[in-house]
């Protein structure tokens, strides 16, 4: 009876912990067009369970007030301007989020869920630092972080970035948010690796510090020092000098992607090799049958020959 109680009294405070942890996500209210309703229904019903782990990631308990989700289409004023391979942008300060669904997917979010948590990610690191600026590729790095897990295709930017330009820096990767889509995709590949970096060598929770550090009205250098343990310059210079030849293309040469496009490639290789030399046994083959049919016609010809000879 005793074990019974216990264990009522353990699903029932783990039904209250879920529902505290459903309970801790933004509210978001998603204003669409009618071409848009069902995508609208879509993220009303995901955003519970999505804006999970951007709360967890920026750390904040209270999200805060509702943050609206306005969906548009490519004609609409409020895009205009706004580059091709944008596929949507937040408003920290005004909790505002703005999502093009007709541009979905897009690097480096591959789903319209995904997109969101990305953008609302923005807004609660606003909160969470207090309203205070964030360097740009701190702010893309968290939200590229929160919003799902590095993949083969990061790891092959991340590789092709610096081994394009070896010499990148935070402050560079900066600058490349400002650029064409091809240098936009580059910064968000290495700030959401530099940033998810921070997680795994120093501890779950960094990014939350650091956030609170600077929320509590230290500069983003000594915040980071504060959350780390170490200087931003210190921990940039030794990042920079992980990323070897060997470091950035080993992962991916001995990935699973890559094992399995390779054999694959070895597949089709094999096809059509076996494709040409059927193609040119069956050229040859064609061959020696019109040879044979010139030789017999030849002899037919020969034998009406002889046999219309004149008579001496």
């Amino acid at each position: 009876m005793k074990a019974l109680c216990t264990g009522l009294a353990f699903v029932v405070i783990a039904h209250l912990a879920s529902a505290l942890a459903s309970a801790a996500v933004p509210e978001i209210v998603v204003q669409a067009p009618p071409e848009f309703a069902a995508q609208a229904r879509f993220l009303e019903s995901v955003a519970p369970r999505a804006l999970e782990t951007p709360m967890r990631v920026v750390g904040l308990v209270d999200p805060g007030p509702p943050i609206l989700v306005f969906l548009e289409a490519e004609d609409s004023p409020a895009v205009r301007g706004v580059p091709p391979w944008v596929a949507g942008f937040a408003q920290g300060d005004r909790g505002v989020v703005v999502l093009l669904p007709a541009r979905v997917p897009r690097y480096p979010n591959r789903s319209l869920e995904a997109l969101l948590e990305h953008e609302v990610t923005h807004v609660l690191a606003h909160r969470a630092a207090g309203g205070r600026d964030l360097p740009r590729w701190f702010d893309e790095g968290v939200a590229v972080t929160a919003s799902r897990d590095r993949d083969f295709e990061d790891r092959a930017r991340v590789g092709v970035s610096l081994l394009v330009d070896g010499s990148t820096t935070l402050s560079n990767i900066d600058a490349a948010f400002a650029g064409g889509s091809g240098s936009v995709a580059a910064a968000y590949a290495l700030a959401g690796d530099f940033v998810g970096d921070l997680e795994r060598k120093h501890g779950a929770g960094t990014i939350a510090k650091l956030l609170a550090a600077t929320a509590r009205g230290d500069s983003f250098e000594a915040a980071f020092e504060a959350a780390v343990g170490e200087p931003l310059a210190r921990v940039e210079a030794a990042y920079w000098k992980r990323q070897t030849l060997w470091n950035r293309w080993f992962p991916l040469l001995t990935s699973n992607a890559v094992l399995w496009g390779g054999l694959s490639i070895l597949v089709v290789l094999a096809f059509r090799r076996r494709r040409q030399r059927d193609a040119a046994l069956r050229a040859q083959w064609e061959a020696e049958e019109r040879a044979e049919e010139a030789e017999r016609a030849l002899e037919v010809l020969e034998d009406l020959d002889e046999t219309n000879q004149p008579v001496h």
